[in-house]
């Protein structure tokens, strides 16, 4: 299996209308036949990341439907993360990793379904069956992580820790979808970015220095 990575916004980083829907029917049709599976593995902004086995990702390499900006891109070495068919990933992560490696966060976690996880309300024992089970075989809302984060704690500032600023765009992206900050579109984000930076990337010395 593998992934593939489609766009779903236009040039100015607004979701096209109904391609989204458009696109996750597809995997549903392609799952529906016999010998195939696609589905979401990452919603990424104005991106979706979907997985398959290997009849899966032929269909969708054939069945897509025009997308704007760049086509889809298969990634390279990646599998079929995030979905039910890493199920031996996740046995082998339980068998070997014990939750007793697990303890409270010192500070909020915003995990894969946008559910926030505090010090003082955070079982250990769940967070260990959430990131070896759910974070393993569902897919990982980044796109609701973000936006979460972002209208529950306010922050003045996000930072990008890495690697490199290849999330970038993904999270000015989520942020426009929610209006934050009055952010409409990718030239109110580049506006913004220009004279006050609301997204800092520590893969970027000039922003890294705003942090350090």
């Amino acid at each position: 299996g593998g992934q593939i990575v489609v766009t779903v916004v236009d040039e100015d980083w607004r979701e096209v209308p109904g391609l989204r829907e458009e696109v996750l029917e597809l995997c549903d049709r392609i799952s529906a036949r016999d010998g195939h599976f696609a589905a979401l593995s990452i919603d990424l902004g104005g991106m979706l990341v979907l997985a398959g086995d290997a009849a899966g990702m032929k269909a969708l390499a054939a069945e897509l439907p025009a997308m704007p900006g760049r086509a889809p891109l298969p990634l390279a070495g990646h599998g079929p993360f995030h979905t039910p068919l890493m199920a031996g990933s996740s046995a082998r992560a339980r068998a070997q990793l014990g939750a007793d490696l697990f303890g409270k966060p010192l500070l909020p976690l915003v995990d894969g379904r946008g559910a926030i996880w505090r010090r003082f309300a955070c079982a250990p024992g769940q967070l260990w069956d959430y990131t070896f089970g759910h974070q393993i075989l569902a897919a990982y809302d980044f796109t609701r992580a973000v936006q979460v984060a972002a209208l529950e704690f306010a922050p003045d500032r996000i930072i990008l820790l890495g690697p490199g600023d290849t999330l970038g765009g993904a999270i000015a992206q989520a942020l426009i979808a929610i209006g934050w900050r009055g952010l409409s579109s990718k030239a109110d984000f580049s506006l913004r970015q220009s004279s006050d930076p609301l997204l800092i990337s520590m893969g970027r010395e000039e922003q890294r220095e705003l942090v350090l």
